[in-house]
């Protein structure tokens, strides 16, 4: 079904053959056993004999492979949790010399007996990894006594949580709900998907439900926040007023996660669990009541059963603007995500482009004289919203162009006459700006009406569409059918007005800053199943309005950013990650890894950005009103504000406007 769905609806499909099958295969080895940890060589020989026909698998509707996987993968599973037990019965010598080497860390085990080895040793270096990264800030200038002392009680406590973690991982796969055949039947699909091209994607019921809850940012939330707990686990930070939480009356600041049992589940045990796989564990359901039993601050124990509601007002996803004040009037707008208002159908009046011209009306009567728009880290969203919103700063005219499987292509326009902003405007990119952020951010560098600061965007110039698995659809009448799952399709290729495309190589920023981003993250043009980029023709309604002095710019601005004791910390770490970078043996000694967490001796605080001494960040009168009757809003407000006057890129961008202002 999933593979004729595409072949009807994708723009540019795979053909299924040897090539698909093996990006299959190693696809679901990597899903399933990404450290190479559960299966033996001999599994991989076994499974091995489909490498090249699970295309055939596929078209003859046999599952001799995904049976085959499943079985030995259960099994596997479960000696490994034998394994762990075995393991922790025994304590860890951390300073003896021991490695994990790369030919053992990239290959998988040759026996029961190579599986046991390879797990010790993985559990040594996660717990070396927790503990470089969870050093107190105090710990360089502790004698080597005290330094011993506290490495022996940290790494046997992060011992035992990494354990933990590994057995709860293996226990959510074999005591999933929906039995491990539905499970494992699920990866299949969405491994399957992928190999089409990386944004295509099998949606089982409940992640349909969470795309479109964060595509329209009104997600399902209990309304708690957590924060670790030195001893471990997870502890309540405080409560969102009107949330299931809070009206529960049940849960304090300070309460402690022991367990969670989703309804029609078995309980979780949480006491030691870290907040990454607690936000993975929670987003498992949005309608399901969840029974949390908690830990008091006198000790007592509660239960607790709660169930998700939407969030109303979700602050922290929402257009925020501020006033830079200083030697210039800049107005600052942060846009997290290209949301859109499809959920009440109010004709985008509560989208983010509505949302975005609102703040820019508050900007404006507080006499801007240049505006920010920082799109980074915001990884797009609907692209009718980014349309609209590079509308607010062009006059009518084509914005985009879309081009479909059948060749044909569609120009995307803002049909509105005029803008709502026409001063100096600075957007800020990084490498998790994508989609619609690089819409935007593409089309106002080709009209130059922008000036781009940042790091390269992402690469994604591509559009796709949830649909209904159902090979009777339409696009017409696609909204009224619903099925049990969903497929999450690329329909149709970005281009900009100029004809080029943001696909593989992302939007190009005017001016490039240092970004530590780049050391971890991949783009678009490192996936392996990625859509290679083309070129069709500039519209011929779009006339760019007059080049911006770039150049002149760039050049006044570069003394700053190479003397900069921020961006040269970046500098600096950028080149120790591409060391880093390059496959080596993983040393399991406890002062090799506390001897590489810095090696270039810098200190600490030059990776963070200084408060700003040029502006100060401020509110408009709107805001200000508004902040007066919430005091939770303004602790939200006044945190965000100090980011902002510490950011780097936004003083950068701050003082290119006011050259600028100045020409």
């Amino acid at each position: 079904m999933l593979t004729r769905m595409v072949n009807k609806f994708h723009v540019d499909p795979r053909p299924l053959d040897a090539v698909f099958s093996s990006n299959v295969f190693t696809g679901m080895l990597i899903k399933a056993d990404e450290d190479r940890i559960f299966f033996t060589k001999t599994d991989i020989s076994r499974l091995g004999v489909y490498a090249k026909t699970i295309d055939a698998e596929i078209k003859l509707r046999k599952t001799g492979y995904l049976s085959l996987f499943i079985n030995i993968y259960k099994q596997r599973l479960r000696q490994a949790d034998s394994l762990v037990n075995e393991i922790s019965k025994k304590p860890f010598d951390f300073y003896v010399p021991e490695k994990l080497t790369v030919a053992e860390d990239t290959s998988y085990p040759q026996s029961l007996t190579g599986m046991q080895s390879k797990l010790q040793k993985k559990i040594k270096a996660w717990t070396l990894d927790e503990l470089t990264d969870d050093l107190p800030g105090n710990f360089k200038t502790l004698t080597p006594a005290r330094q011993k002392k506290y490495i022996d009680s940290a790494v046997s406590s992060l011992r035992r949580r990494v354990q933990s973690s590994l057995k709860r991982k293996i226990g959510n796969i074999l005591q999933n709900p929906y039995g491990i055949a539905q499970y494992m039947g699920n990866i299949y699909c969405e491994t399957i998907a992928s190999c089409f091209d990386p944004h295509t994607e099998f949606f089982p019921p409940e992640e349909k439900e969470n795309f479109e809850s964060e595509l329209g940012k009104q997600p399902f939330q209990f309304g708690f926040k957590m924060k670790p707990d030195k001893n471990g686990g997870i502890l309540v930070d405080n409560l969102q007023p009107g949330s299931p939480a809070f009206k529960s009356g049940k849960l304090n600041k300070g309460d402690k996660f022991m367990s969670l049992q989703w309804e029609g589940g078995q309980p979780v045990d949480l006491s030691d669990i870290t907040i990454h796989e607690f936000a993975i564990l929670l987003e498992e359901s949005n309608h399901k009541n969840a029974l949390f039993i908690m830990k008091k601050a006198d000790g007592s124990v509660v239960q607790v059963s709660l169930q998700k509601e939407v969030a109303a007002g979700n602050e922290q996803d929402r257009v925020k603007s501020f006033i830079l004040k200083g030697a210039n009037t800049i107005g600052y707008i942060y846009l997290p995500a290209f949301y859109e208002d499809w959920e009440t159908n109010n004709d985008g009046l509560n989208g983010c482009a509505n949302d975005v011209g609102r703040e820019i009306l508050k900007l404006k009567k507080e006499n801007i004289n240049g505006l920010i728009l920082d799109i980074r880290y915001n990884g797009g969203g609907s692209v009718s919203e980014a349309t609209e919103l590079a509308g607010i700063f062009i006059d009518a005219g084509p914005v985009a162009q879309e081009k479909s499987r059948d060749g044909k292509i569609r120009t995307m326009k803002d049909v509105d006459r005029g803008t709502i902003y026409d001063g100096p405007l600075v957007i800020l990119i990084n490498g998790y700006s994508a989609s619609a952020s690089e819409l935007v951010a593409g089309t106002l560098q080709d009209y130059n009406r922008a000036i781009i600061i940042g790091s390269p965007t992402y690469g994604k110039a591509t559009m796709q569409v949830v649909l209904p698995m159902d090979t009777t659809v339409t696009f017409e009448n696609y909204l009224q059918k619903h099925t049990e799952n969903y497929l999450k399709l690329t329909v149709s290729k970005l281009f900009r007005v100029n004809g080029t495309t943001a696909q593989f190589m992302g939007v190009q920023p005017d001016i490039v800053l240092p970004d530590l981003l780049d050391a971890y993250i991949t783009r678009e043009a490192g996936e392996p199943n990625a859509l290679r980029p083309s070129v069709i023709a500039p519209n011929r309604y779009y006339t760019p309005y007059t080049p911006l002095p770039i150049k002149t710019l760039a050049m006044d601005i570069q003394p700053e950013i190479d003397t900069s004791k921020y961006f040269r910390a970046i500098k600096a770490l950028l080149a120790d990650s591409k060391q880093k970078k390059i496959a080596r043996d993983i040393s399991l000694n406890v002062k090799d890894a506390l001897a590489d967490i810095d090696p270039a001796g810098r200190d600490d605080d030059t990776t963070q950005g200084s408060p700003s001494k040029k502006f100060t960040v401020q509110n408009n009168q709107y805001e200000l009103a508004r902040l007066q009757a919430d005091s939770n809003l303004k602790e939200l407000n006044d945190e965000f504000s100090l980011q902002v006057a510490a950011d780097a890129y936004i003083n950068i961008a701050y003082d290119v406007l006011s050259k600028l202002k100045t020409r």
